[in-house]
């Protein structure tokens, strides 16, 4: 027993450094352990200049611009109906590889006949429903409608390879409908009306072929034309009614 607590012992001071090598231990420090090798010098793999604390006053940050140039004041933008009716992940095919960004087709209107829809894609979804909300806003049109309520007549429209057929209804019928075309209806204040879509049922080809449908209806002059009768009985609008 006595032999091994002189061992521990001797062990012991054969591990406290003399005088002499101080100097050296205080320069490596990997000697006694190598966990204690640190030097305040940076590695060679660390930012050399670092990043300033404060902004520069010459950097200026892209910020969204809410602003669309639109004849409609902001207060008016703001009551419009939104709709995003197709919000889905694309990917395009370039040199890199495959670069993948954001799609959404967004339907506004006021439901007074002035509506329109725009496109837009971004890497985050919300700034490609920010862009597709500001061009629809741009692309605003006005539509006809019979007595504020349906169509003039029975419409048959083909875009590509899908088919629209929008008829007119009598008051009090609802809005029937594929249910794009539904929330196309409701932007635009078409409250009487039925619809069916026959082809393709892709929601960017049946938004579009609604749009252009209800664009290129009859117009109020061939119908009463066609009727043998004058716009105003047509209309049912009479002065001092």
């Amino acid at each position: 027993m006595a032999l091994r607590h002189l061992t521990r012992a001797f062990t012991r001071l054969s591990l406290i450094p003399s005088v002499r090598s101080l100097s050296t231990v205080t320069t490596d420090l990997s000697r006694l352990h190598p966990l204690l090798d640190h030097t305040d010098s940076p590695p060679d793999l660390d930012q050399r200049t670092p990043f300033p604390v404060n902004r520069p006053p010459n950097l200026h940050l892209q910020q969204a611009n809410e602003d669309v140039d639109s004849p409609l004041s902001k207060q008016e933008q703001a009551r419009l109906q939104k709709k995003a009716l197709v919000v889905k992940r694309v990917v395009n095919m370039n040199g890199k590889g495959k670069q993948p960004s954001m799609y959404a087709l967004v339907v506004v209107g006021n439901g007074q006949g002035l509506a329109g829809y725009g496109e837009g894609k971004d890497e985050e979804a919300s700034r490609a429903v920010r862009k597709a909300t500001q061009r629809a806003i741009k692309n605003m049109r006005y539509f006809e409608r019979y007595d504020d309520r349906t169509v003039f007549a029975d419409i048959e429209h083909k875009f590509h390879a899908t088919r629209v057929f929008l008829r007119t209804r009598p008051p009090g019928f609802g809005n029937r409908s594929n249910h794009y075309i539904h929330e196309i209806c409701r932007c635009v204040g078409i409250h009487d009306i039925s619809g069916k879509v026959m082809g393709s049922r892709t929601p960017m080809n049946v938004i579009k072929a609604t749009f252009e449908a209800l664009d290129k209806q009859t117009s109020i002059e061939d119908l009463a034309r066609r009727r043998g009768k004058k716009v105003v009985d047509v209309q049912h609008v009479y002065y001092g009614a």
